[in-house]
């Protein structure tokens, strides 16, 4: 299964079989046996593999790349020789393999293989031929790094995406386009590990891979532009600098400069290195017991989002630690793992957590990470607790999991692409490239270390419990609590897509279970909040056109003049890219909106020293073009119709993301002006989700563009993805009375609060009631998880209800409450290994340490 949410379009947060069982045979045969021709000649020799023994010989039938419990029958299965004219020979890998027949299924739209997958496969030949001396590991990687340096364009960066055994590179795809992103990082990863395994086996090709790394290089180093520039976000300082914006993607490319380096220090290199590693171990937050227990972010656009795919920020920084000699990112590595790893070994392995920490959806890219980073730890710090931890990590994939199903299989080689949830009958048992990859590549170390290989098949026995209640799953017991829906922010998501707001005095009875008697925590998921903008302020005004609008790019006519002109000038109007943002003389804008009976009118000035935009269709959010977002029911629930602007080679588009077409019926000019440009649509009200305006009627819509270095800026500030963010566009017959500008007032922690009392079953209180600020927020509401307790409440078995009450000193405003965790102060799991020695991990979340008790 590929990693969603790596890239795509918008400011927000990434087929057919090949045949029936003999032809998967044929396939691996023709896989393996090509490998086996060239076990007697030299790997870097011209032509290797054409000439001699045919590559279908008997050789493959006799050599399969099996050791102990690492087995890549299924990867070699996956991994189909190619070749194109000019040349050496090269493999592609089939991205998907579905049940039960697991033949090849390539990527609806994309293409049939990628370096994403190509690059990590050869990074498990390169290790399997490490560990084994197996030659052929050695050509299946050699290979694949030609593959992956065929998809390396002139100036360094990369192509993803194949079409077709032919090669014909997907240019265009928004997980394909040329770019500095996961598949450079990857690429760039791979070719770093072939150099430092050839340059000892076959140094002339090796210096063919070190020149398509230096070329990488370089445009890793173009990426750097912004360096030492500092964003800040809910006061959070967070690095201007980290690539795509993520600490995911930069400790990735981290990765591969330490792998580099190992084989060739040099001080370009260093240089590099200590400018991602800067950014990675600074963007730490949290602490053992305080949300999100010392996680590096995932993004810089949300300081909640910590997901397990692609986080390699633990190995990273520790590895690159190791090879440079900084023990600060070796301790920063050892503060995650020690902080938020354990926790999941103590409880389970998640997908993510937004605030909400979710379980379901859990892959072996994220299982890799955890078990990868605690043991290049080990590495760094030769300290065998890491080793036993990445054994135990590393147990998910042989059914130590949430739905006690061995996710890996020894015998076949292959690994099942996720876990839906608490269920055998929820795991996805396709089993693809990613997920057979990373299987391998945490596994192979693993297998073969005595002290963590012990730890690989332990079970859960038993835990404590921990539960988590909803705030809505409570009765109203005083005023009118509002019962709301809501999911993804923009930043975090609510656990069940459901809260309870709280205006002063009101109150909600939330019953909740403890079947386990001991000292608990309470933790509270609820709104931090900012000082509001009146919200008239926030809104769009929509005034009805009169006289002609002529679409033309110029905005003259007297039609226009009716429109309030509203400005997107503001630092607090950014969502994101602060440290890169150029102010609001070189990036701004200024829009207004008219409407009729067939059409609704954008007219939009932009501040921009240059237009750069040279894709068209849906890869236009590569470049510069205006954003639409609309929420046609003005019910806040969805966002239906969400469109861009963009002036392409091919002439002005509208491209409509919700239909996958162009806008039909959709009239747009562009203009060029003295500092910028000027946008004028027409937008049929038939293809716009129905829309019809009247006076009077607010819908909601947002109006945004990206900024320098990744940055994007709309009228609200907030992500317009989440329909929940978008502002009030109000439809008026006569132009509206002029207004303020929308900046916030001023606001006192206490403006906004609730209180917790705990009632023991009888209806007497456990403790004194617990109060909790909530008008705390610099720049803008978030979800947020803070820890409520000091001392720990005593709890026996029984049910007890939390009473929460809006207590804030505005009665205008209401505390958002989503749940409450009750979590043991001293949290325990239970594990049981094979010869039936036991295993006991105690969380002390008041301590900070985890302990280890095998008996």
């Amino acid at each position: 299964m590929k990693s969603l949410c790596e890239s795509g379009p918008g400011p927000g947060r990434k087929g057919v079989g090949a045949g029936r069982a003999g032809r998967r045979w044929l396939a691996l045969v023709l896989a393996l046996a090509m490998t086996a021709a060239a076990a007697g000649c030299t790997p870097g020799a011209p032509g290797a593999g054409r000439g001699g023994e045919p590559p279908w010989g008997p050789a493959a039938r006799e050599r399969p790349m099996r050791e102990g419990l690492i087995n890549l029958t299924h990867l070699n299965f996956l991994v189909e020789p190619m070749e194109v004219d000019g040349w050496e020979e090269m493999a592609l890998v089939h991205i998907y393999s579905e049940a039960p027949n697991y033949e090849w299924v390539d990527a609806a739209g994309e293409g049939i293989a990628c370096v994403d997958d190509a690059a990590r496969a050869a990074i498990v030949y390169l290790e399997y031929f490490r560990a084994t001396g197996d030659r052929l590991a050695l050509r299946q990687a050699r290979r694949l790094l030609n593959f992956v340096r065929y998809m390396q364009a002139e100036d360094g960066e990369y192509y993803n995406f194949v079409t077709d055994r032919q090669g014909t590179v997907n240019r265009t795809g928004a997980t394909s386009y040329k770019s500095w992103s996961w598949w450079a990082a990857r690429g760039q990863w791979a070719l770093a590990e072939g150099y430092r395994v050839f340059r000892e086996v076959d140094p002339k090709y090796a210096e063919v891979l070190q020149a398509a790394y230096k070329k990488g290089e370089a445009a890793l180093a173009r990426q750097l532009h912004t360096y030492g520039r500092w964003d800040e976000l809910h006061g959070v300082r967070v690095p201007g600098w980290l690539l795509g914006g993520g600490s995911d993607l930069t400790s990735l490319a981290l990765l591969g400069l330490a792998a580099y380096y190992e084989a060739d220090p040099n001080p370009e290199t260093r240089r590099l290195m200590e400018m991602l590693g800067e950014a990675v171990a600074a963007y730490q937050l949290g602490s053992f017991k305080d949300y999100p227990f010392g996680a590096q972010p995932s993004n810089a656009g949300s300081t909640a989002l910590w997901h397990a795919w692609g986080s390699h920020q633990v190995a990273a920084l520790a590895r690159a630690g190791r090879v440079l000699g900084r023990r600060d990112w070796v301790e920063a590595a050892r503060f995650t793992a020690d902080s938020l790893f354990t926790f999941f070994l103590v409880t389970d392995l998640v997908n993510e957590m937004a605030v909400s920490i979710r379980r379901q959806g859990q892959i072996a890219y994220g299982a890799s990470m955890v078990a990868g980073g605690f043991y290049e730890l080990y590495r760094a710090t030769g300290e065998e607790k890491y080793a036993k931890y990445a054994g135990l990590a590393g147990s998910w994939f042989f059914g130590n999991n949430i739905a006690g199903v061995a996710m890996y299989d020894p015998e076949t080689g292959r690994c099942f692409d996720g876990i839906g949830g608490a269920n055998p009958f929820l795991v996805n048992r396709n089993a693809g490239a990613e997920s057979t990859i990373e299987a391998l590549l945490a596994l192979i170390p693993l297998t073969r270390d005595p002290v963590a290989a012990p730890y690989l098949f332990y079970k859960e026995e038993s835990r404590s419990p921990a539960p988590l209640v909803e705030a809505e799953s409570g009765n109203p017991v005083a005023g009118k609590p509002v019962y709301g829906r809501r999911e993804w922010t923009g930043e975090a998501n609510f656990s069940s897509g459901r809260y309870y707001a709280l205006a002063p005095g009101d109150a909600v009875a939330v019953p909740v279970t403890v079947t386990e008697a001991g000292e608990y925590h309470l933790y509270l998921s609820h709104l931090r909040q900012a000082a509001p903008a009146p919200e008239a302020a926030r809104e769009i005004p929509a005034v009805r056109r009169e006289g002609e609008v002529a679409v033309d790019g110029r905005l003259d006519e007297p039609a226009w003049t009716r429109a309030p002109r509203l400005e997107v000038n503001r630092p607090d109007q950014l969502l994101r890219g602060g440290a890169t943002w150029l102010g609001p003389e070189k990036e701004s804008f200024a829009f207004r909106v008219l409407w009729d009976d067939q059409y609704l009118y954008i007219g939009a000035e932009v501040r921009d020293p240059e237009h750069r935009q040279e894709n068209f269709g849906p890869s236009v959010w590569r470049g510069d073009a205006l954003w639409i977002y609309l929420d046609t029911r003005g019910d806040k629930s969805r966002v239906d119709v969400k469109l861009t602007l963009a002036q392409t080679p091919q002439g002005p588009e509208v491209w409509d993301w919700r239909g996958g077409a162009f806008l039909p019926g959709a009239s747009l000019a562009f203009a060029e002006t003295q500092g910028g440009y000027v946008y004028e649509a027409a937008l049929p009200l038939a293809a716009l989700g129905g829309l019809r305006p009247e006076p009077g009627r607010r819908v909601g819509m947002e109006i945004g563009r990206g900024t320098t270095g990744g940055g994007f800026q709309d009228w609200t500030g907030l992500d317009p993805d989440a329909a929940e963010n978008l502002a009030p566009l109000v439809f008026h017959a006569e132009p509206p009375a002029a207004r303020a500008a929308g900046e916030r007032g001023g606001q006192g922690p206490m403006d906004v609060a609730v209180t917790i009392e705990v009632l023991a079953p009888d209806g007497t209180p456990v403790a004194e009631p617990i109060t909790v600020a909530e008008a705390v927020s610099p720049d803008r509401d978030y979800l947020w998880l803070d820890r409520v307790t000091g001392l720990p409440l005593r709890l026996e078995p029984g049910t007890y209800t939390l009473r929460l009450t809006g207590a804030g000193l505005d009665p205008q405003r209401a505390s958002v409450v989503d749940a409450v965790w009750l979590v043991p102060a001293r949290q325990r799991k239970v594990l049981v290994g094979p010869d039936g020695r036991r295993l006991e991990l105690i969380r002390h979340w008041d301590a900070a340490r985890t302990e280890w008790r095998e008996s």
